[in-house]
């Protein structure tokens, strides 16, 4: 009897061990998240560093099976020496009856709550590492890797947009910067002669220079990339914007991912290097249709036949993005740039700079003819005081396969495809589109202000995708809106890449059409997807915060300053000479600071 009730508290005590492990594999998996280094240093200081906690329990468990089974065995031999021993004894055949069946239900239990707490572990440790997972995947997708150069780095913009879909075969990329850059950083071979600004003794090259940029198929990987001779390159006169023509992209069959990389040892024109470390990169996704669609224009302004004061800045947003090489540069009084001419009754284009923004789609001119200062002590610039002012944007000349322009470089605007402008929208390409407007004596001298604003001050639980959005009470000057001039950050620091756009708004606060008069301008910050803040008291809360400086220019050169703009309910800001800055709705006499 004694061997029997042996057997049963060991039994017993092994059942309630094994059964207990799920619930003690999930406490340790609780204190592992919670307390991993501390986990670690014992693991270290016992020496069992290569071994989990829960491997190491498994391990008792089969040693304890093993017991298990040398005890049956034992006692089945018991059993059957009490049984073949017995002698005729009924008393002695029914113990060894006994000892035979708990022995055998014994095993059973212990068996079947090894069955049960296997199962019951794979499901909680399979749990925890979806969990984990889970976790994993989101703050990958939340950080996106070699990103943060966008915005707050040396990168002002892109094209194709990070993540865009759908973008054409026949595609150009760009790439735009915040400053001038060295040439011999983007084509092979080519020589600045030791003058990286002055290109008129250049040796010149047009290979792309795959040491410092590539260009892939992203499931072929680095080592698809296309080759120095593949990619056509060009560049912007300011050395700001360079231009990548590779060949034609993608399959007829299928949508195929793309893959940009730059690297840190790209420089700029003084020979710094401007990258965040670690370079650039971004993917897009070209469709299966090439652009055989010539781009068209959707709104200028100063608006036709009307009347402006004479430090008014033209603009023009084209239907689609443009190439930059065809549309940008710097018209003297009598030469240099004349893709676009802005010109006064006497027909003499305008000296002035020609730049563009807003993804490539809107070209910013202004004039070169100083005539004052706004409230930022900037230097404004005037048009022609009462005069007829015109502009002509001119259509590339068309080459043997329309819609396409004939070769490079353009004498007129065309499209990241090369298609002309079609500037009557009559489907055709080769028009130019003009229009005129006139000019008072007078110089603008009011500043912009903000009238909405999105998400709203101090928000919280704001998705995490979600776009932010300032509406401005007057057209913005273009060339101003950008990462420079409106800063998103987070806190705590992270890579978090950004981008800007906008849109021209009538009277009706409708995007304006080619026939409408603009008056407002809707920014929208493009960025990757926030950080979420954690729900633990003790856990990191992620802040971000907007601040649009007085870089923002609007179309008549008045900077933001005092910087105007709601509060959290609705009403004004209320700043002045003596408390120039709003923060979070209220007026301050200090610039803004948010997170320490």
């Amino acid at each position: 009897m004694r061997v029997n009730k042996i057997f049963k508290v060991v039994i017993r005590a092994l059942a309630i061990f094994v059964l207990a492990m799920p619930l003690f594999i999930n406490f340790t998996a609780s204190v592992k998240a919670q307390g991993s280094d501390n986990l670690d240093a014992v693991q270290e200081t016992s020496g069992l560093a290569d071994v989990s906690l829960p491997e190491l329990i498994g391990k008792i468990i089969n040693v304890f099976l093993s017991i298990l089974g040398i005890v049956f065995l034992v006692l089945i031999l018991y059993a059957g020496f009490l049984w073949m021993t017995a002698g005729g004894d009924g008393d002695k055949v029914d113990k060894a009856k006994k000892v035979m069946i708990n022995a055998t239900i014994g095993l059973v239990i212990v068996l079947s709550s090894y069955a049960i707490s296997s199962f019951i572990i794979n499901k909680l440790t399979g749990a925890l590492s979806d969990s984990s997972s889970s976790s994993s995947s989101s703050s990958s997708v939340s950080v996106e890797a070699l990103s943060g150069s966008l915005g707050s780095g040396g990168i002002k913009d892109h094209y194709p947009a990070r993540n865009a879909t759908d973008i054409a075969r026949n595609t150009k990329i760009y790439i735009t910067f915040k400053e001038a850059m060295d040439i011999e950083s983007f084509i092979e071979g080519y020589d600045v002669n030791g003058t990286p600004e002055d290109t008129s003794d250049d040796t010149t090259a047009s290979g792309l220079n795959t040491d410092n940029v590539l260009i892939y198929a992203s499931e072929d990987g680095e080592d698809g990339a296309f080759a120095s001779e593949d990619v056509s390159v060009s560049f912007t006169d300011d050395l700001k914007t360079f231009v990548f023509d590779p060949p034609l992209l993608g399959s007829a069959s299928e949508n195929v991912s793309y893959t940009v990389y730059l690297d840190d040892s790209i420089k700029n024109s003084d020979g710094e290097k401007i990258l965040n470390s670690g370079g650039y990169e971004w993917s897009f996704e070209v469709g299966t249709e090439t652009d055989t669609d010539p781009p068209t224009i959707t709104s200028v302004t100063p608006a036709e036949d009307a009347e402006y004061d004479r430090n008014i800045t033209v603009q023009i947003t084209f239907s689609e993005a443009i190439d930059p090489t065809s549309a940008t540069g710097t018209r003297e009084e009598d030469s240099g740039f004349d893709n676009i001419q802005t010109y006064g009754e006497d027909g003499v284009p305008l000296a002035g700079e020609y730049e563009i923004s807003n993804n490539y789609k809107t070209i910013t001119f202004t004039s070169a003819n100083p005539c004052g200062t706004n409230s930022c002590g900037d230097t404004i610039y005037c048009l022609p005081a009462n005069e007829a002012i015109g502009v002509t944007a001119y259509a590339a000349t068309v080459g043997d396969e329309p819609p396409q322009a004939s070769s490079y470089p353009y004498d007129g605007i065309v499209d990241t495809a090369g298609n002309s402008l079609d500037g009557n929208d009559d489907g055709e390409a080769g028009d130019d589109y003009s229009w005129s407007f006139s000019t008072s004596g007078d110089i603008n001298l009011d500043g912009p202000e903000i009238t909405s604003i999105t998400p709203n001050i101090k928000e919280e639980d704001v998705n995490l995708d979600q776009k932010i959005y300032i509406t401005f009470d007057s057209v913005l000057m273009s060339s101003t809106v950008d990462s420079d001039n409106i800063v998103l950050e987070p806190d705590p620091e992270h890579e978090l890449w950004y981008s800007l756009s906008e849109i021209d708004l009538n009277s009706d606060g409708e995007q304006a059409g080619d026939s409408d008069d603009v008056v407002a301008t809707k920014v929208t910050i493009n960025h990757g997807v926030f950080l979420e803040s954690s729900d633990e008291e003790e856990g990191t809360q992620y802040m971000y915060s907007v601040t649009v400086g007085d870089g923002i220019k609007n179309e008549y050169q008045n900077c933001f300053a005092p910087g105007e703009g709601p509060t959290a309910s609705g009403g004004s800001c209320g700043t002045s000479s003596s408390y120039p800055y709003c923060c979070n709705g209220t007026p301050s006499a200090s610039e803004c600071q948010f997170f320490e």
